[in-house]
């Protein structure tokens, strides 16, 4: 009888034991980044690297090229904010093919959907609304905007900007679309619902936009004026930011999710500028730059990490990735990517960023 008391005190240990070892699996925060990655445009490569950040040796390579061997160049790449798709501007080699949105599926990481758009486009920058119910494509040479049904893939609106502004980078928020138009020196605010356009001289060659998410501001970096613009939406007012002596010609930016640091890839190399190496920080409510960070050749791109801790920066000309960790402002990894990275994209478990 007491060997009897003495088992099911053993057995009612190891329940517990065993309970205890799966809630604390379950509270494990190394769960929540199970999904992490990050998506990267490889633009002379012709194909989108998929970073895994549990493990950046174990990445994976998707060839955007067809079936009949046609390469197209990855331009852009955009997570959904549900994470349910990703989505990448595709421009052929062939200048007599047709410009494409591809959609890929980040479950599998294979493509699900070609999406032609037309020819002589020049895709540029590709983004989704915040319920990732349409997404949005700029197109470069004509000047124009595609909106398309991201259930249906069908076009379903053009925005037309008229001829001379060359529309690069855009970012979605709040039912507009903050486009930064390189010829027309100017950002154009467009209105979803009613398709009205408002244009905002930049007085710069307007590369890129940013969006903070406390919505308070945008900002569009200008490659020949060496500076970030920063808009108060509220009172339509513009305050101009000038990078430090050294810097190249900003491209891509990137606001942090506390909408308190701005982190801006200075890459440089056109308008017989020299290639820059640098990422500068600039304290948003200071509207100064306060730290430059060394990463690699041609900085371009720029994603954050969505609990904010880590920026991820394209290097076009040395074809990696440069990891910084927000804390100590230090670059912490160099990732291997395809020839050429570009556009960069960040999915967690809880979806993608905008």
């Amino acid at each position: 009888m007491k060997n009897l008391v003495v088992l099911k005190k053993f057995q009612i240990m190891v329940v517990l034991v065993v309970a205890g070892l799966i809630i604390g699996s379950c509270n494990n925060p190394k769960k929540t980044m199970q999904l992490a990655k990050v998506y990267v445009a490889n633009e002379d490569g012709g194909s989108i690297s998929v970073i895994n950040l549990q493990d950046s040796t174990k990445n994976t390579e998707i060839s955007i090229s067809d079936s009949s061997g046609m390469m197209f160049m990855a331009h852009n790449v955009q997570v959904a904010p549900d994470g349910k798709s990703v989505w990448v501007t595709a421009i052929p080699m062939d200048s007599t093919a047709t410009n494409q949105l591809i959609v890929i599926d980040p479950n599998t990481n294979s493509i699900k959907k070609r999406i032609e758009l037309g020819k002589d486009l020049h895709l540029a920058h590709v983004v989704l609304d915040n319920k990732s119910e349409y997404a949005y494509a700029t197109a470069n040479e004509t000047n124009q905007i595609f909106q398309v049904d991201a259930k249906t893939y069908k076009i379903t609106q053009k925005f037309e900007l008229g001829k001379g502004y060359l529309p690069h980078g855009f970012r979605h928020q709040n039912g507009k679309l903050y486009v930064a138009n390189m010829d027309a020196k100017s950002m154009s605010i467009i209105t979803i619902s009613d398709g009205t356009i408002t244009d905002i001289p930049l007085g710069g060659v307007a590369v890129q936009v940013a969006t903070t998410q406390d919505e308070k501001f945008i900002f569009a970096s200008l490659y020949d004026t060496k500076e970030v613009v920063k808009y108060d939406i509220k009172n339509a007012q513009i305050t101009r930011i000038k990078l430090p002596n050294d810097a190249q010609g900003p491209i891509q930016l990137y606001a942090t999710p506390d909408s308190k640091l701005l982190y801006v890839a200075d890459q440089g190399e056109t308008m017989g500028r020299p290639v820059s190496n640098k990422v500068f920080v600039i304290d948003i409510t200071s509207n100064k730059v306060i730290k430059t960070i060394t990463v690699g050749n041609k900085a371009h791109g720029v994603v954050i990490s969505k609990d904010g801790k880590t920026v991820y920066v394209t290097n076009s000309g040395d074809n990696t990735v440069s990891v910084i960790e927000v804390a100590t402002q230090k670059v912490i990894n160099t990732i291997a990517v395809g020839k050429k990275p570009n556009g960069i994209s960040y999915l967690s478990e809880t979806g993608g960023m905008e």
